[in-house]
């Protein structure tokens, strides 16, 4: 296990650091699944919408 703390000035456990690391890793996270979320459903859209087949079929 990793015991590398980073600690401030006074010698105190650097909270500071940490919760910026924490909300770097969550705004990363939630990015990511943002977009898993907006493709799925561009996908559940995109089956929604029926094929438009010009097979047999002329514009006049």
């Amino acid at each position: 296990m990793k015991t590398d703390y980073k600690y401030d000035n006074l010698g105190n456990l650097d909270t500071d650091y940490y919760v910026e690391k924490a909300y770097e890793m969550r705004r990363v996270y939630l990015s990511l699944a943002f977009k898993k979320v907006v493709a799925g459903v561009k996908k559940v859209i995109v089956s929604l919408i029926p094929n438009r087949s010009v097979q047999g079929h002329t514009a006049h």
